[in-house]
């Protein structure tokens, strides 16, 4: 079912819950790429320092920080690989270069887009701006990279790739707690580690998303990263 390596990084935590997530979601194999190899992780998730020669996805940017080189995450994408990219990465220069790539997820939330909107000179905006014009900015993104799928999170999920837009309106305040994105990230890792195209792996890793929060009886403030992977063996 395919091996899903998660480039780990400064925040190791955010690349342990997106494997987990991606393990729990079917990928056959989960591996943590990092500079050194890590202690005291799942047993269920393995470790190496260099992408694993089976790997059939990336998932890249969660919790890197500045980790990483320019040089060394050029290492990462010098493949065909289909990739989700992430967080910390969305805010670096390279991300241009990633962008010509096939097969690129990007999953911003709002303060991540307007930094990419401003990398790819798109536009130089607030977070307000993008809020009250969502569809406008991502139909602009879309049409400067029609290969990539792009997620703009939010309470409406947009995804958009070329020109076709789709719209998850069960988004929830519930899903803005920190590592939240982070299974996002595995739910969509582990369905491209299986074959799934970029398009189909977002949007349906995106409902499987907030169908966890759906399905789970807690109160809102409450959920944790951990309750949605919990969830998911029950979707």
């Amino acid at each position: 079912f395919g091996h899903l390596a998660v480039i780990s990084g400064e925040k190791s935590g955010a690349s342990i819950i997106s494997g987990l997530a991606a393990l729990k979601f079917g990928s056959g194999l989960v591996s943590l790429v990092s500079t050194a190899l890590l202690t005291n992780i799942p047993y269920t998730l393995m470790n190496t320092k260099k992408l694993p020669h089976n790997t059939s996805a990336i998932a890249c940017g969660m919790g890197i920080g500045d980790t990483y080189s320019d040089k060394e995450l050029r290492t990462f994408f010098e493949n065909s690989l289909p990739a989700i990219v992430d967080a910390d990465l969305l805010h670096k220069p390279i991300i241009l270069e990633i962008l010509e790539k096939e097969n690129i997820i990007l999953t911003p939330h709002p303060k991540e887009f307007i930094s990419l909107l401003k990398l790819t000179k798109i536009a130089d905006i607030s977070v307000e701006t993008l809020q009250n014009n969502r569809f406008k900015y991502c139909e602009e993104f879309s049409k400067k990279y029609p290969k990539v799928t792009l997620l703009l999170k939010g309470s409406n999920v947009i995804i958009a790739q070329n020109d076709r837009y789709f719209i998850n309106a069960h988004g929830t305040s519930a899903l803005a707690k920190g590592g939240s994105g982070d299974v996002l990230s595995g739910l969509i890792g582990a369905l491209l580690a299986q074959g799934y195209n970029t398009l189909d792996a977002t949007i349906n890793a995106s409902l499987s998303h907030t169908k966890l929060v759906q399905n789970y009886k807690g109160a809102d403030f409450s959920l944790t990263p951990e309750d949605l992977i919990n969830g998911i063996g029950k979707l």
